[in-house]
């Protein structure tokens, strides 16, 4: 604990207070990206091609996120001494 320059008495309060904003700003990351998504959808739909929303967002957005997690691995793996 001493590592972080804190003083023992408001450690346990900063971590606590640290960690409930990171999930605060989870939920509101994953609350933008379901409101896009709905956006995208409902688009799509009144567009008069719901079969697209695969092809157009899901598809892409798991290839993102699997090419972020693949560089992640890799780095931490190979490039991290």
């Amino acid at each position: 604990f001493g590592d972080l320059g804190l003083p023992a008495d408001i450690f346990w309060p900063a971590l606590i207070g640290f960690n409930i904003g990171v999930e605060i700003g989870q939920l509101a990351v994953i609350g933008m990206a379901l409101a896009f998504a709905i956006l995208i959808r409902s688009v799509l739909r009144q567009a008069g091609r719901p079969n697209l929303y695969r092809p157009v967002l899901v598809w892409p957005v798991s290839a993102f996120i699997g090419v972020i997690g693949l560089w992640w691995a890799i780095e931490r793996a190979f490039l991290n001494p």
